[in-house]
């Protein structure tokens, strides 16, 4: 093997076929042909003598040291995006990436609609998962902010702004309780609920809430999406239960407060602790 030191070209390709997982799709991202890419990633393994992927039809999966590559050019990556971010904001951001993974969507729909307002040149993408995915997609430095609904201390991150949301009940508009403007916890015994799958954080509260008071509601349904517990409530199934500012009008659902208690779910903005004072971070603290 000879002194041909590492070379940035193929890296960059070998990371776009990683992150799309195949050839072809490696070349639309990077705006070149698929045998350039080809190319490219054969001369990194020929050179390193080591095998990158198993090709399987039109699929590039990872090999062991493919995927520690991998881990590697994610950084690389993300340190790309920073300098960009250095170069090119000047103090105000006028253009660059931002990338978001969120557990749910309705919390980063305000944020982003104040990014677009304040500062129009920077292009958001936003992935959505669980929490471990969040976590995940910030220690990979696939995301530089993570949106969670329940957040425990961990020194890997920093809690950039958090507040925190009452939880309320979701009715059917063609039941009885449509009109009222708040419902006594104990009222919900025996009543027809659907709730949102285990794990989630806004389920773990108002289930707390219930235990403590000795209620207990008949789930119909576990259901894994906000948007699926408001279609089987507005198709009469049950009640369900959502955080306030996730309501969203709509003429088959009517919402309601649950009296003299207190049950909340929370709404927190992290980032990795070691980003926590990037330009890009630092700059939209105030849209938090």
């Amino acid at each position: 093997m000879d002194d041909q030191t590492l070379n940035h070209a193929q890296l960059k390709a070998f990371h776009a076929v990683a992150e799309e997982g195949g050839f072809t799709a490696a070349a639309n991202r990077l705006g070149i042909t698929q045998p350039a890419v080809t190319v490219q990633v054969k001369a990194l393994e020929a050179h390193y003598q080591v095998e990158l992927f198993h090709r399987r039809s039109r699929k590039a999966v990872l090999t062991a040291v493919g995927r520690e590559l991998h881990q590697l050019t994610r950084r690389m990556a993300a340190l790309e995006r920073q300098a960009d971010e250095i170069l090119e904001a000047e103090g105000g951001l006028r253009r660059g990436r931002l990338a978001i993974a969120a557990d749910g969507p309705f919390h980063v729909m305000p944020l982003i609609r104040a990014i677009r307002e304040e500062l129009p040149g920077l292009s958001v993408t936003v992935a959505t998962g669980n929490s471990a995915f969040v976590r995940r997609a910030l220690l990979d430095c696939q995301a530089e902010l993570g949106v969670l609904s329940e957040y425990r201390a961990d020194r890997r991150f920093a809690v950039l702004s958090s507040r925190r949301h009452a939880v309320v009940l979701m009715i059917p508009a063609d039941h009885p309780w449509a009109g009222r403007s708040s419902v006594d916890l104990p009222e919900l015994h025996d009543m027809p609920m659907v709730l949102r799958e285990q794990g989630s954080a806004t389920r773990r509260r108002f289930e707390e809430a219930l235990r403590a008071a000795g209620v207990v509601p008949d789930v119909v349904l576990e259901i894994g999406s906000r948007e699926a517990v408001r279609e089987a409530v507005a198709a009469g199934l049950g009640l369900g239960v959502i955080q306030e500012p996730e309501f969203s009008d709509d003429p088959r659902i009517a919402k309601a407060a649950i009296n003299h208690v207190d049950i909340t779910a929370g709404e927190f903005f992290v980032c990795l602790a070691e980003r926590r004072r990037s330009r890009v971070l630092t700059r939209l603290e105030p849209l938090l």
